[in-house]
């Protein structure tokens, strides 16, 4: 955020709880400070909503077991829903998306919404998350009203119409889908996105590559141009390994190749940006474009 490579600087001499607990005061306050600079009179302050179970984060992005340590802090949970929910918007603003123009928006795979649940402070958006577990749409629903939450399969269909919302955003979602999938649900998203809408979602980058993987994995990779590790792999993380899920990884011409299709890229980070993966902005062209 504004000013955050200095903050970071001064937070590194903190101890790790201090820095987490001021870190979560600064991230809510730069957050409702931009909601209100960008939206104005649509920016209504709401509740941040409650703490999840600590069972529902062991299932959400958690690369190694002793993460949840920290993860399963309020501050830490909560300051980096508020983190990564500016972060979209921004990068989407950077993409030139009308945010004050925004009205409907779809989080896909968004676990106990961590970052959905921040837009609700902004008055006038029909709020919809989907995820496949289903532990994590039942709490979502009993805890966090204003959004409507549904689960949905492993392969499409989603239960909505065709051109139903202006933005979708997919957090860690990519990097979990199987490859035979990816297709179809890139597919299915763009059905659901109005022309001209925005599609917003994360992939492993080299951050990943060069932590996750070993010599030898980043060579298949190189080769095939994809690299599927399922959750029996001594490498899965620790939530495919919770879910019985995947950790999927792509080279950067294949993701260009496949999430292209269908979609113009807009912008493909190169840094970790949401979710601390590279991050892909998609538009959806308008009719006759």
């Amino acid at each position: 955020m504004e000013h955050g490579g200095k903050v970071e600087r001064i937070s590194r001499i903190l101890p790790e709880s201090l820095r987490t607990t001021l870190g979560y005061y600064y991230k809510r306050y730069m957050f409702h400070r931009y909601l209100r600079e960008v939206f104005s009179d649509r920016y209504e302050p709401r509740n941040q909503g409650p703490m999840v179970p600590s069972e529902l984060i062991t299932t959400e992005a958690l690369m190694y077991e002793e993460d949840l340590n920290i993860r399963a802090r309020p501050e830490w949970y909560l300051g980096s829903g508020y983190r990564e929910a500016w972060t979209v918007l921004t990068m989407l603003e950077q993409c030139s998306f009308d945010l004050r123009s925004m009205r409907s928006v779809l989080e896909f795979g968004c676990g106990s919404a961590r970052v959905l649940r921040h837009f609700r402070n902004i008055a006038g958006l029909q709020l919809v998350g989907t995820d496949a577990n289903p532990k994590a749409i039942g709490w979502d629903r009993k805890s966090l009203p204003g959004i409507g939450f549904y689960q949905n399969e492993l392969t499409p269909p989603l239960p909505f119409d065709n051109e139903t919302f202006d933005l979708i955003y997919a957090l860690s979602v990519f990097t979990h889908i199987p490859l035979e999938w990816q297709c179809s649900w890139l597919h299915e998203l763009r059905r659901v996105l109005v022309p001209g809408g925005y599609l917003l979602c994360t992939v492993h980058g080299d951050t990943y590559l060069k932590s996750q993987l070993n010599d030898e994995d980043r060579d298949r990779l190189e080769r095939a141009g994809a690299l599927t590790l399922d959750s029996t792999h001594p490498r899965a993380s620790y939530s495919s390994q919770v879910l019985g899920s995947w950790d999927v990884f792509q080279t950067r011409d294949q993701v260009t190749a496949v999430f292209g299709e269908g979609f113009k890229i807009l912008r493909y980070t190169t840094e970790p940006a949401a979710a601390g993966q590279d991050t892909l902005v998609l538009l959806k062209a308008s009719r006759g474009d």
